[in-house]
């Protein structure tokens, strides 16, 4: 016949199962700084294409003889404040006539590409960032 053991669980067993249960939990934990980076790092790329995304759409106010090709804006920052949000981003604009194969040309076109940089750093990743959205306007 079994024999049962009834007594319950001996002190070692609980200490082992302590054990397991802290490492479970001191892993968890080491997650957690990891996420918070990729997390700022996924913020911060959602603003920048915010930022282009809006900028684009301001040219696209401008009538297509109002945009001039070249430069339109050089690298700058989008606040000169450091407490404001956008300090850290800069914004590039650059505009060219391309051709119907999309290539870029020097003469009239009447296409014209408008390429919309947008720089940030990022503390998760230690280096500079870029965004870049590009979109085409016709003369009407």
């Amino acid at each position: 016949m079994l024999k049962l053991n009834n007594r319950g669980i001996t002190l070692l067993e609980a200490m082992i199962t302590i054990l397991v249960i802290m490492i479970g939990i001191l892993s968890l934990v080491k997650i957690f700084p990891i996420a918070f980076k990729i997390n700022k790092a996924s913020e911060q790329s959602t603003i920048a294409t915010n930022l282009a995304q809006a900028e684009l759409e301001n040219l696209y106010y401008l009538n297509y003889d109002n945009i001039a090709v070249g430069t339109l804006e050089a690298k700058h920052r989008l606040a000169l404040d450091v407490n404001d949000p956008l300090y850290n981003f800069q914004r590039e604009v650059l505009i060219d006539y391309v051709d119907s194969n999309l290539t870029v040309s020097a003469a009239e076109t009447n296409l014209k590409k408008m390429t919309v940089n947008i720089y940030w750093y990022s503390p998760a990743l230690k280096l500079e960032k870029t965004t870049q959205l590009s979109s085409l306007i016709s003369k009407k």
